[in-house]
């Protein structure tokens, strides 16, 4: 059996071109805080601080100054998720979703659920940060960090719902065969 193309499952669609572009971003903002600092070419470390300078991103701007050690542990914390879960699953999901593979529900459920409860806390934080960056700046950030839980949460929703009807389906096969 064919699967159906992935221009014709637009939530799918969404969830592939969220992971799509989600690669980059992780790779050459997100994860500095996480590279040895000599190890990260100039053009990255400009990259990062034009964006710093241009958004007023608390986040990622106190992680460049080293704030990850302390008042920023958490979101430390959730970086080294996004490297070492988040960032797998994003190959693993593009992969799968590519594919129409209904395997790949569960891994998507965990990661949507995780990334959403960890982005909740950053939108949150930003929003308490109003004083230290413009109300453009603030905008902007939350335009952008807003759809990072809405996308997972999103997603989350849908994966449970899929797989409650693929149990609920194959619960309804069981009983079948056991009364016939």
């Amino acid at each position: 059996m064919t699967a159906t193309p992935l221009t014709q499952r637009p939530l799918d669609f969404l969830y592939f071109s969220f992971f799509l572009t989600h690669v980059p971003a992780s790779l050459l903002i997100d994860f500095q805080a996480l590279y040895p600092p000599s190890y990260v070419p100039s053009l990255l470390l400009n990259l990062q601080r034009w964006y710093v300078g241009f958004s007023g991103d608390p986040l990622i701007g106190g992680m460049a100054q080293g704030k990850g050690n302390d008042e920023l542990v958490w979101f430390s914390t959730f970086v080294w998720l996004e490297l070492l879960f988040q960032f797998p699953v994003f190959l693993l999901g593009m992969k799968g979703l590519w594919k129409g593979s209904k395997s790949i529900y569960p891994l998507l459920l965990a990661y949507s659920a995780s990334t959403a409860t960890t982005t909740l806390p950053c939108v949150f934080f930003i929003l308490k940060s109003a004083y230290q960056i413009s109300s453009a700046q603030q905008a902007m950030l939350l335009s952008s960090y807003i759809p990072f839980f809405l996308v997972p949460f999103g997603m989350a929703l849908d994966m449970a719902c899929r797989l409650y009807s693929i149990v609920t389906s194959a619960e309804s096969v069981a009983v079948k065969e056991k009364t016939s």
